[in-house]
């Protein structure tokens, strides 16, 4: 009656989609922490929203590591991937463990040989704060 069932997917043009053809590729996809990697679409979930982006959209993939440095405890560290389109980030996933974020660097490669990998500073050499 409400579709609360149905699976939603927000894209990179903000419009949303619930296709039988996503969310079969969703449920199938191959699952790394909170991103899933379909045949069709990268797809992640940030703040409660259930994202797909084709991976033609992906121009570059890069890893930011952050620390986080507690009062009297020793530091610790968040990897983030960051996801680029256009000499934009997009994306800014964070997980605990760096392993996480090195395996959908490898799949990224295989999936889509074109994506560019690593951090590639503005033409105007004013770093972006994305978070």
């Amino acid at each position: 009656m409400f579709g609360f069932g149905k699976i939603k997917f927000k894209g990179v043009d903000k419009k949303k989609i619930s296709d039988e053809e996503h969310i079969s590729d969703f449920n199938t996809a191959e699952k790394i922490g909170r991103v899933s990697l379909g045949k069709l679409a990268f797809y992640y979930r940030d703040l409660g929203v259930k994202y797909y982006v084709p991976y033609e959209y992906i121009d570059r993939a890069f890893t930011r590591i952050s620390e986080c440095q507690p009062d009297d405890s020793p530091a610790y560290y968040y990897y983030r991937l960051i996801l680029v389109h256009d000499g934009k980030e997009f994306a800014n996933l964070i997980f605990n463990e760096e392993e996480d974020v090195d395996k959908i660097h490898a799949r990224l490669k295989e999936i889509r040989p074109e994506i560019q990998f690593g951090y590639v500073p503005p033409a105007d050499g004013k770093r972006r704060h994305f978070c």
